[in-house]
């Protein structure tokens, strides 16, 4: 039978996560930010229930979430959507991982030889079949070399390589796309007003530094006016001292 990728990322998902993740991850297929709620009334689970899968994949970042408030009930409602791309990188990190582990035990297998039990209780290298003198330790019968003992994981092999080429070949589809990019906006956002406050926080003490320097200045040449006037005044004012004092000597010698 002919695996595909949904198979094998609900694989993924039973053993990565949890068995119900499964469910969930159905629902949100090719979806963008749906209901907790609505996720709980389509398959029939408290809200509670449905909350602890989605945290449960949002500690693996298989999924995220946005927050809006609901304007009649006035609490916050989350809305979810599951991360395709990133679980794609992961499934095939996963499975890569895999590949070259069962081809470390074949390479394993194929420089060693390995001794085993005619009813399988116990499977040896050489060098403990030799410490048993070649017989079984639980029911003394006589170890077997093992024969073919290299078929079940070259299956294993081909069957992870197959795997790794469907992921390998799944596309994302333009909703799925549509959707990681809507998770971004909001965080645009907040990265702005976050900076624009900080902006006006280093702008503030600059634009009181400058109103100060523009009042001093102002002080300044309202003071220089007030001298200049004064000193003016005593000028326009000492000709006239003068000529009246030369009359008043004159009156004082005609008066003698």
């Amino acid at each position: 039978m002919m695996r595909d990728f949904n198979t094998i990322m609900e694989e993924f998902l039973r053993e990565a996560v949890r068995e119900d993740a499964v469910r969930v991850y159905r629902s949100l297929l090719d979806k963008k930010n749906v209901s907790e709620f609505d996720l709980a009334e389509e398959l029939n689970l408290n809200i509670n229930a449905v909350r602890n899968i989605l945290y449960s994949l949002h500690e693996h970042n298989l999924v995220s979430s946005i927050r809006k408030k609901d304007k009649e009930k006035g609490w916050y409602i989350y809305y979810w959507t599951f991360n395709m791309k990133y679980a794609k990188e992961v499934l095939l990190k996963r499975k890569r991982e895999y590949l070259e582990k069962i081809n470390k035990q074949i390479s394993d297998e194929n420089t060693k030889t390995f001794y085993k039990c005619p009813d399988n209780h116990v499977k040896v290298s050489v060098e403990e079949a030799m410490d048993y003198g070649f017989r079984c330790k639980d029911c003394e019968k006589v170890l077997i070399e093992e024969k073919e003992k290299f078929a079940p994981g070259e299956k294993a092999v081909a069957q992870v390589r197959e795997d790794i080429k469907i992921v390998e070949d799944y596309e994302i589809t333009e909703i799925q796309e549509v959707a990681k990019e809507g998770e971004k906006k909001p965080i645009k956002k907040a990265k702005k007003k976050k900076a624009e406050r900080k902006t006006k926080k280093r702008s503030a003490p600059k634009q009181k530094s400058k109103k100060r320097k523009i009042a001093r200045k102002a002080k300044k040449k309202k003071a220089e006016r007030k001298t200049s006037s004064h000193v003016s005044t005593n000028e326009d004012n000492s000709p006239k001292k003068s000529i009246l004092g030369r009359i008043r000597k004159k009156v004082r010698r005609l008066s003698f």
